[in-house]
């Protein structure tokens, strides 16, 4: 069964607290910084997809989400 957006949205939420907690520490690594800077777009595309879902729009998560097109920002490479 696929992963619903709402689920996407916790799990990286979650993943997101889990690295700002290291950030707030001061043992986050580049790697973290760019993870949560990855994390930050995927939650700003599903929070969009979910609001259209919610507006009664078809989405197809499996393709809308994996879209290299960054809305906030022009095109960027999938990190994925």
């Amino acid at each position: 069964m696929p992963e619903s957006i709402m689920s996407r949205i916790d799990r990286l939420s979650k993943e997101r607290e889990e690295l700002l907690q290291r950030e707030s520490h001061h043992s986050a690594s580049p790697v973290d910084t760019r993870r949560l800077e990855r994390i930050d777009h995927d939650l700003r595309v599903l929070w969009d997809l979910r609001r259209r879902e919610l507006a009664g729009e078809d989405v197809d998560v499996s393709e809308d989400y994996l879209d290299d097109y960054d809305r906030y920002g022009g095109r960027e490479s999938s990190g994925r």
